[in-house]
């Protein structure tokens, strides 16, 4: 296992070629099968999705490597929002009206190299995202995350609004969550040191 001391080799970006769109979806397959996230490989390594035409993926890359990504998906409509349609917090109906409304995506499909664990590159990859979604004017992300993973974003100060019941999904005990992206740029300075990379 690689034992890295920092992380100023990683760097954040857009897959903006195929070939790094398949690497982002190949490292998200096969962490998933890791985890037990799915039961066994799919074809090619890439895990369907009916939403694939307004799908964005950020990398995180080493050395060439793609070792952490995530996906943004432009809606509505929002997967999150339907598999949750029943155990959807009654107080957060207005909240949720106002993002089909409003300009929302979609955040989804995380995963990291097990290697780089160590790193914080979700962190880095949310950064990415916020940034990218800013310069894009967006206003919501929506996720659903494992419990474990959105607590600790939240104790390093990442803003999510719970709007569900956790539950068990793809494996995982997983949290429906709205993320502001005004008020956690208002809040955080970290986006910064991913605003060169997504803006070159």
């Amino acid at each position: 296992m690689k034992n890295k001391k920092s992380n100023s080799e990683i760097t954040y970006s857009i897959a903006l070629t195929e070939e790094l769109c398949i690497k982002a979806k190949n490292l998200c397959h096969d962490v998933y099968l890791r985890v037990g996230y799915i039961d066994e490989p799919y074809p090619d390594r890439i895990i369907p999705n009916d939403l694939e035409h307004v799908s964005t993926y950020i990398v995180a890359v080493d050395n060439d490597e793609v070792v952490g990504t995530l996906r943004l998906t432009a809606g509505p409509p929002f997967t999150t929002l339907k598999i949750w349609k029943d155990n959807l917090y009654a107080d957060c109906n207005k909240l949720i009206n106002d993002i089909l409304e409003g300009r929302a995506f979609e955040i989804g499909a995380l995963a990291v190299n097990k290697e780089y664990s160590s790193l914080k590159i979700s962190q880095g990859l949310y950064m990415s995202a916020y940034n990218y979604c800013a310069m894009s004017g967006l206003e919501y992300g929506i996720i659903s995350m494992d419990a474990r993973a959105l607590r600790t974003l939240e104790m390093n100060g990442w803003k999510a609004i719970r709007i569900g019941e956790p539950k068990m999904y793809f494996g995982s005990l997983t949290v429906p969550a709205i993320m502001p992206i005004i008020i956690q740029l208002n809040v955080s300075q970290m986006y910064l040191k991913t605003a060169n990379n997504l803006a070159a």
